[in-house]
Order: C-alpha cells, then structure tokens, then sequence
C-alpha cells in the first residue's frame, strides 16, 4: 500500500529533524529521493534508485544516491538488507508489517513471508534466555525445485528479462 500524503510528509518532516540533529542540511535532492523512496514498492538497489532518479529527470551522481541511502536508512526512512548476492537492498520502512525473507540461491529471488509461529519461537527462546525481543530478521535461504526440475525457472525469467529492459 502507497503512503498517503500526509504520511510522506510527516517522514520527510522526520528526516529533516534526523539531519538537523546532526548538523546536515535537507537539500532538494534528499527530499526528491525521501519521496521516490517513499513511493517505491517491494526491494530495490541504489542502481535502481539512481536510474529511476535520473529517469525523473534529476541530476544526481551515484555517490549522492549511496550517501543518502546510508543517511534514509540510518534515520529509518528505508532498512536495508544483505541478501548475499553483493548487493544491498532497501525497502522503505515507513507503513511496511513485519515480515521476513527466503532468498533463493538459484534465480535470486527475494519471497517475504510471515510466520506466527516463528514468530511466537523467536520471544520464547529470547524469554528463555532472559532477554526481551525488541526486533529481528530472518532470512531463509534456500533452492529453487522448479530450477533444478526443468532448468527452467519463471521468477529467473523475469528478473533476467527486467535486467535486460533496464539496460536497453
């Protein structure tokens, strides 16, 4: 689901105290991305976000989209995350339930998934230990069948196929 207006007004007002608060300024471009950020659904990469910035017709350099990415994700704006294909990738934070991540290592295919009874397993073993759970993150990585039945795999298809529009 979009963030409404308000929302993503209210996040861009909360980043720029985060800046503030440290002694940066919020320029337009961080504002611009705060916004694209916002509007964007699902993973992406700092690449994606440059190309989609540049697409908008922005003048930025790739150095900018990382360096504000480090700052959006410090100041909870987007999470990020490592899914061992040596690249980073956010999601925004803002209006997004918990959910965790299975990575297959065939087609790199990111599938959320929410579980209640892992998560009600996670608070028991905290507990159990004496610790309180206040956050976490779960990643499953795992192998595609449809890969290694047919060769073949629909989600490797269409990513590859979305590589190859970006490029073109």
């Amino acid at each position: 689901m979009k963030p409404t207006e308000d929302e993503v007004e209210a996040a861009v007002t909360a980043f720029e105290v985060f800046l503030r608060d440290r002694q940066l300024k919020m320029t337009e471009q961080r504002r611009t991305m705060v916004r694209v950020v916002l509007a964007k659904r699902g993973h992406f990469t700092a690449d994606e976000l440059y190309r989609k910035l540049l697409t908008d017709g922005e003048s930025v350099s790739m150095a900018t989209v990382y360096r504000a990415l480090a700052l959006l994700e410090e100041g909870g704006v987007v999470e990020g995350h490592d899914f061992a294909d040596g690249q980073r990738r956010y999601e925004r934070a803002l209006d997004r339930e918990h959910h965790d991540h299975m990575i297959c290592v065939d087609c790199r295919a990111v599938i959320e998934f929410t579980n209640e009874q892992i998560e009600h397993l996670q608070h028991e073993v905290a507990q159990g230990s004496g610790f309180t759970l206040k956050d976490h993150s779960l990643q499953l990585f795992v192998t595609c069948d449809e890969w290694h039945a047919s060769g073949a795999c629909e989600r490797r298809s269409q990513r590859e196929a979305r590589r190859s529009e970006a490029q073109a």
